[in-house]
């Protein structure tokens, strides 16, 4: 969907309810209070909030920790969410370093932070994922979607660990703020701060637990979609032409369309869209020649009496009023002595010649012919696309004389290939993008919960550990919350001044 469409119907159905929720509060006033109260929903201006208290999503819950309580599985979940402490400290030195690396670094390498979650990379720095600034805007439906499942996954966690503990869950709830979700639980205080520190740790790290398994599975998708796909796909084999802008160059009848299989791009063959972006970039870096007979040359070489340089500096020995032919220069062959057999300079028509060319060089070398290389400006290159259809029927070469970066712009390829027709490479693209979207988020999630900052759970962990622990060497309590106090504050600090300079390098710095 066009996101200028999806936020204008967001924002009118928002209006919409609003204007219905005062309607009815204030001309029905005791049965919508009474459906507010059954159904747990709050309608605010351009947010929504639903609560659950004990409902039947509570009495579920209840179910489950009473069904893993009298079965094994009680004990293999347990051994989980210790396994969920134990990655929780681990993951909070990682966080500290990266954070103490983004602020003192001075290079624009990479860590995502994406409304509330980060995740590391090669160049370990910090970098705000938005749609419309970073990411394009027309991936928000799976911006959204992750934000969904990665905070309720996490909220579960802490849900289905207190259970297993016998910790009331007093409450259950989700905010959408526009469109950005948010999830909580509400534990009953007493109950957790009467648990000892290892049964409470469980239920503050079960949401980072949840969060990392959940990252592991989408990961393990991924690289098992292929595989999975494979009874109605190819995967890795070629690729297929799934979208051309509007703008695209290789729009029309003679050029590129969508369903075309790509099989070979000039003399690199393409496999999956890695190898696709390489013949790119091979295609950008190196000039190609073309081994022509000398039979073709003659009858077809138009160079006009006089050459001269054109306004660019290129040496033109073609009438420039014709737009079908274009000046090539003879590459000598470095292990033949003979003189050559024809002109340095000869103007052949493009298509005929590509067409009629026996194969590819590089130092002047062909087994067949001579080597001719087009004289074009710096950037331009000659791009052939050999192309089938799903029915592996080949195709008409399609030849394209411009920039190789506009190809990579304007033409959107999938490296699955429908082995039917009736079904659309657009299905595990969109798929494949949805995990890998909740890789980011959910490791970003577990990353940030980790670190001992206000908001997040690192800070109740932090709490939780100094009170345990340092027990008998700060007897008063006051002391340890003071201890506590300053930890977490020196951890927000640290996490605030990453903010502050990521916004600086991902939002401010490029608009001034």
């Amino acid at each position: 969907m066009d996101p200028i469409i999806f936020f204008s119907v967001l924002t009118i159905l928002y209006g919409v309810m609003y204007f219905f929720d005062r309607f009815f509060k204030s001309c029905m006033h005791y049965p919508y209070d009474v459906f507010l109260r059954n159904t747990g929903l709050n309608v605010n201006f351009m947010s929504l909030h639903w609560h659950s208290n004990a409902s039947a999503f509570n009495r579920m819950l209840i179910r489950w920790g009473s069904a893993a309580g009298k079965s094994c599985t009680r004990g293999f979940l347990v051994k989980c969410f210790n396994l969920g402490v134990l990655l929780s400290f681990l993951l909070l030195p990682i966080g500290i370093i990266l954070l103490i690396i983004t602020i003192f670094n001075g290079s624009d390498g990479a860590a995502a932070v994406a409304g509330g979650a980060a995740a590391a990379t090669a160049t370990v720095q910090l970098e705000i994922l938005l749609p419309g600034v970073n990411l394009p805007l027309q991936e928000i439906g799976y911006y959204i979607a992750t934000l969904v499942l990665c905070t309720l996954l996490h909220e579960m966690g802490h849900a289905f660990a207190a259970v297993l503990e016998d910790v009331p869950v007093t409450g259950f709830g989700f905010r959408v703020y526009f469109c950005l979700p948010l999830a909580y639980t509400e534990l009953s205080h007493d109950h957790l701060n009467s648990l000892r520190w290892i049964r409470k740790l469980r239920i503050l790290c079960a949401g980072i637990w949840n969060n990392f398994v959940f990252a592991c599975v989408c990961y393990l998708f991924i690289s098992t979609l292929g595989m999975i796909m494979s009874p109605f796909y190819q995967y890795n084999e070629h690729v297929i032409v799934t979208e051309l802008t509007a703008k695209s160059p290789l729009r029309g009848d003679r050029g590129l369309q969508v369903q075309n299989v790509i099989t070979q791009l000039n003399d690199c063959p393409v496999n999956n869209e890695d190898s696709w972006l390489s013949c790119l970039q091979q295609a950008q870096q190196q000039r190609l020649g073309y081994c022509i007979s000398s039979d073709f040359i003659r009858l077809n070489d138009e160079s006009i009496d006089i050459a001269h340089h054109n306004a660019e500096g290129r040496l033109q020995c073609c009438d420039e009023r014709n737009p079908n032919v274009s000046c090539f220069e003879y590459i000598e062959d470095a292990t033949v002595d003979a003189p050559a057999e024809i002109p340095q300079h000869v103007c052949l028509p493009m298509r005929r010649t590509l067409e009629d060319s026996s194969g590819y060089c590089r130092a002047g070398s062909c087994a067949q012919g001579y080597c001719l290389r087009p004289m074009l400006q710096n950037t331009t290159r000659i791009l052939v696309f050999k192309r089938q259809s799903l029915d592996h029927e080949a195709l008409p070469p399609v030849m394209y004389v411009g920039q190789p970066r506009d190809v990579l712009r304007s033409v959107r390829v999938s490296a699955f290939v429908p082995r039917y027709k009736q079904i659309s490479s657009a299905w595990p693209d969109a798929l494949s993008l949805l995990l890998k979207y909740n890789v980011v988020f959910s490791i970003g999630l577990a990353l940030i919960n980790a670190i001992p900052c206000f908001g997040f759970d690192g800070a109740h962990i932090t709490s939780t550990v100094i009170h345990s622990f340092l027990v008998g060497r700060v007897e008063e309590h006051a002391k340890r919350d003071l201890i506590s106090l300053i930890i977490t504050s020196v951890g927000s600090l640290l996490f605030g001044l990453a903010l502050l300079k990521v916004a600086w390098l991902s939002l401010l710095r490029p608009l001034l």
